[in-house]
C-alpha cells in the first residue's frame, strides 16, 4: 500500500519543450523478466523500467530461485531456471499493485508441482481474477481466489494441464498471455481467440525465445513440451507513459517535445490514432526495429483540437491511454465520446468515475456511462483531485495544469512510481511546473497567495522531509508494546500504540451501546473518538482519557483485548483510524508499535520489525502479569485466549497480522526487553548510518 500523503501542486503557465526520452515499456519489461526466467541459459535485457510494478516481478521470480544480476541503469541479466525449475517461494508472493504480475504469473504457476499464493495491495486486491482462473480451471488448473473472485490466488500444485480453445468473451491482453503462458505446460495445443486484437508482446517475445507460435484471424496458439532459448531484449519506450507528454504538447500553446525511442507496437497506438483524429499534429521519425519491437521518435507540436466519437476498434489498443486522452478531451473543441470501455472501471481505480469526477472539479462538462464517457471542451479551471491512489490518473491531471487557469492540487500520487520512476523530474525538466508536498489524505485543500505552494518549481523549494518510522508488529505477547516504548524514550521519538486506539473503540462501543458488528456505528466512533494521551512522569506511564474520563485501567483488561481484536477485524474501523495513526508521525521520528504497521499504516517505514514468540512463553508473560494484578487467571484458558486471538488475527481479511516482506524477525521467547532494545538499536543505527539519517 503507497503512501497517501504525496500530493502533486501544478502551477499555470507551464509548458513542454524538447526531446524527452520516457523509461521502459512496464508490458515488456514484465514479459522479459517471466521469459528470461523459464529460458534455458542467460538473457540480457536493456532498458528494464525500474518501476514497482516490473520489480514486483522481478522479486517475485527471485523468490522463486532465479538468479538475477540488476537491475543497474536498465540492464538485466537472468540466469534461466527453464521451464521446469523453479523452485517453491518461502511465503506468498507479493505484487504489490501489478496486475500484469499477478495475472500472467498464475498462468506459470498453474502448471508448477508446488503450492503458491500470489497477493497484493489494497487496489490489486479489488481486482477481477475470475477472467483468468475460469479458463485456467477448464485447463485443470486449481485455484482459490478470495470471495468475489478477487486476490489473494491460492494456487495449488501438482496439476496437469491439457490444452484448450478458448474464445475470449473480453479483449484483454493479460488474459491472452496469461494463457498462452500456461500453455507451454500443458498437453497438446492451447489457442486463443481474441474479439478484437490487443498488444501482442507476448506472442512476440515467445517467438524471439525460439517457441513456435501461431496466429491466423485473431486466433493465437502455442503448443506444450517445447523448451525456451536465451536471447537479448531490447526494451523501447513505454507508449503509455509518453502519451502524457503526447497530450501535455498537443494541448498547450507554444508546445513541441520529441520523444524518443518509443515503442509503436500496432497493438498499442490507438492513443497515437485517436490524437491524430482529434486533429493533433503528430508524427512518428527514425521508424526502426528493436528487440523484435518496431520502436520511433514521436514530435508533437501544439495543436487546435476537436472532439470526436472515439472508434470503437482503437479502444483496446489504447485501454491504458485514456485518462491522458480524457484531459484531451477536456480541452478540445466539442463534444467527445467514448464507449465500449467498460474495461476502465476494473483498473488500479475505476477510471471512468475517478476521471469524471476530477473533470468536473476543474470545471468541465464530463458525464459517465456505463462503458465510457461524454465530455464536452472547454475551459480548465484549478481544482483539487483525488487519484484514489491511480497512478494513470494523477499523471493525466497534471498535464491539465498546462491548460488550467489556477492551480491543480492532486491528491494520492504515491503510485505513480509504478509505472513511470523519474516522472516529476523528467516533467518539470520538460516545463513543467510541478511541486511534490506531503500532506494528509483528507479532504483538498487550496492554497492561498504566498504559501510555498505558490513558488516556481524553478525557485527550487527544500523537499519536504518525511520523519523516520520504525514500525515494531507482531501477536499480543511478543513483547512489542514494551520494547516500542523503551524504544522510543532512548531515541526521544514519538511512540505510537495502535492497539490502544482499537480498545478505545471497542470501549466506546461499551460507553455508547454499539454492537461488535456494527462495521457502520463503530466507524463513526473510530472517527470520532475523543482521546487524549498524557505522560505521567511519576508513573512512568501513559494516562489514556477517552471523553474527558480516565480509561487506561479499563483498556488493560483482558474483556477489552479480546473486544479489540473483534473491532480490528472491520475494513471500515481500519479505515476510519488509519489517518489518526499516520499524524503520530511528527519530528524527530517515530516508533509505531501494532499488528499492521508496517504492511498497511507505515509501508514506507525506514525499519520494520516483526517480534514473535511462542505461544505458550505469550502466556506465561500474560499469566504473570495480571497475576501481579492480584487477578484470578487459568495459564490454560491464557493459552487458549493467545491461539484463538491469534488465528483471528491472522485470518481476518483486511489488514492481516502478517510480517511485512522486508521485515526483520526477532524471536522473543529466550530474550529480554533490553535484548531486544539493544538489537533493534543497533540495526536502526546500521542502516541510518547507510542512508545518513540522523539517529
Amino acid at each position: 500500500m503507497a503512501d497517501h500523503n504525496t500530493t502533486f501542486i501544478i502551477h499555470p503557465g507551464g509548458t513542454l519543450q524538447g526531446p524527452v526520452r520516457v523509461p521502459g515499456d512496464k508490458s515488456i519489461s514484465h514479459r522479459a523478466v517471466m521469459l528470461g526466467a523459464l529460458a534455458d541459459g542467460e538473457t540480457e535485457v536493456h532498458g528494464f523500467l525500474e518501476g514497482e510494478d516490473s520489480l514486483a516481478t522481478l522479486r517475485a521470480f527471485r523468490a522463486m530461485g532465479v538468479e538475477v544480476e540488476g537491475p543497474r541503469d536498465g540492464h538485466l541479466r537472468i540466469r534461466g531456471a527453464g521451464l521446469d525449475g523453479l523452485r517453491a517461494p518461502p511465503g506468498p508472493l507479493d505484487l504489490g499493485n501489478s496486475g500484469t504480475s499477478m495475472r500472467l504469473l498464475a498462468g506459470i504457476l498453474a502448471a508448477q508441482p508446488f503450492d503458491s499464493v500470489l497477493q497484493g495491495d489494497a487496489s490489486l486486491s479489488r481486482r477481477p481474477m475470475a477472467r483468468i482462473t475460469h479458463p485456467l480451471a477448464r485447463m485443470g488448473a486449481r485455484i482459490e481466489t478470495a470471495p468475489g473472485g478477487t486476490p489473494p490466488l491460492r494456487i495449488h500444485g501438482g496439476r496437469r494441464l491439457q490444452g484448450i480453445d478458448y474464445v475470449m468473451p473480453v479483449a484483454s491482453a493479460q488474459v491472452k498471455s496469461c494463457l498462452l503462458l500456461a500453455g507451454l505446460y500443458a498437453e497438446g495445443r492451447t489457442c486463443v481467440t481474441e474479439p478484437a486484437p490487443t498488444r501482442d508482446h507476448t506472442e512476440r517475445m515467445l517467438a524471439s525465445f525460439g517457441c513456435e507460435v501461431l496466429r491466423e484471424a485473431g486466433r493465437i496458439c502455442v503448443a506444450g513440451g517445447g523448451r525456451l532459448r536465451a536471447t537479448a531484449i531490447e526494451v523501447p519506450g513505454d507508449i503509455s507513459s509518453a502519451a502524457f507528454f503526447m497530450v501535455g504538447a498537443a494541448i498547450t500553446p507554444g508546445a513541441e517535445v520529441c520523444l524518443t525511442g518509443v515503442g509503436i507496437n500496432p497493438t498499442r497506438t490507438g492513443v497515437v490514432n485517436i490524437l491524430r483524429a482529434m486533429g493533433a499534429s503528430l508524427d512518428i521519425e527514425n521508424e526502426r526495429m528493436a528487440g523484435g519491437e518496431p520502436v520511433g521518435d514521436i514530435r508533437v507540436r501544439a495543436s487546435r483540437l476537436r472532439g470526436i466519437v472515439i472508434p470503437r476498434d482503437q479502444v483496446p489498443l489504447a485501454i491504458d491511454e485514456f485518462p491522458a486522452l480524457f484531459i484531451a478531451a477536456a480541452c478540445a473543441e466539442g463534444e467527445t465520446v467514448l464507449q465500449g470501455a467498460a474495461e476502465l472501471r476494473v483498473k488500479e481505480s475505476d477510471r471512468i468515475q475517478v476521471m469524471a469526477d476530477g473533470l468536473r472539479a476543474l470545471g468541465v462538462d464530463a458525464r459517465p456511462t456505463d462503458d465510457g464517457m461524454v465530455i464536452r471542451g472547454g475551459r480548465l479551471g484549478g481544482g483539487c483531485v483525488d487519484s484514489h491512489g491511480d497512478h494513470r490518473i494523477a499523471m493525466a491531471f497534471a498535464m491539465a495544469g498546462l491548460r488550467a487557469d489556477g492551480i491543480i492540487e492532486i491528491r494520492d500520487c504515491a503510485n505513480v512510481a509504478t509505472s513511470f520512476p523519474g516522472f516529476v523530474e523528467l516533467a518539470r525538466h520538460a516545463g513543467l511546473q510541478i511541486n511534490v508536498m506531503q500532506s494528509g489524505k483528507g479532504s483538498c485543500t487550496r492554497p492561498t497567495s504566498g504559501t510555498a505552494m505558490e513558488r516556481s518549481p524553478r525557485e527550487h523549494s527544500p523537499p519536504v522531509i518525511t520523519p523516520p518510522v520504525i514500525t515494531i508488529d507482531g501477536p499480543g505477547g511478543s513483547g512489542k508494546g514494551t520494547v516500542s516504548r523503551l524504544l522510543a524514550r532512548r531515541l526521544g521519538w514519538h511512540f505510537l500504540d495502535s492497539g490502544a486506539l482499537y480498545r478505545l473503540v471497542a470501549l466506546a462501543a461499551r460507553h455508547h451501546d454499539v454492537a461488535l458488528d456494527d462495521a457502520a456505528g463503530l466507524a463513526r466512533l473510530a472517527r470520532n473518538l475523543d482521546v487524549r494521551f498524557e505522560e505521567d512522569s511519576d508513573l512512568d506511564d501513559v494516562c489514556i482519557y477517552l471523553d474527558g474520563r480516565e480509561v487506561t485501567g479499563a483498556l488493560r483488561e483482558e474483556s477489552c483485548g479480546e473486544a479489540a481484536s473483534q473491532v480490528a477485524a472491520l475494513a471500515p474501523v481500519r479505515e476510519a483510524l488509519l489517518d489518526r495513526q499516520r499524524t503520530f508521525c511528527r519530528p524527530p521520528g517515530l516508533v509505531a508499535d501494532g499488528r499492521d504497521m508496517g504492511t498497511v499504516v507505515f509501508p514506507h517505514a525506514a525499519l520494520k520489525i516483526f517480534l514473535t514468540a511462542s505461544a505458550g512463553e505469550r502466556a506465561r508473560r500474560r499469566y504473570k502479569q495480571l497475576k501481579d494484578k492480584g487477578m484470578d487467571v487459568r495459564l490454560d484458558s491464557l493459552l487458549r485466549e493467545i491461539e484463538a486471538r491469534d488465528a483471528r488475527d491472522r485470518g481476518r481479511r483486511h489488514a492481516p497480522l502478517k510480517p511485512a516482506p522486508d521485515a526483520v524477525h526477532i524471536d522473543t521467547t529466550s530474550l529480554t526487553v533490553e535484548d531486544v532494545v539493544a538489537r533493534i538499536l543497533a540495526l536502526w543505527r546500521e542502516r541510518s548510518a547507510r542512508a545518513s539519517v540522523p539517529v
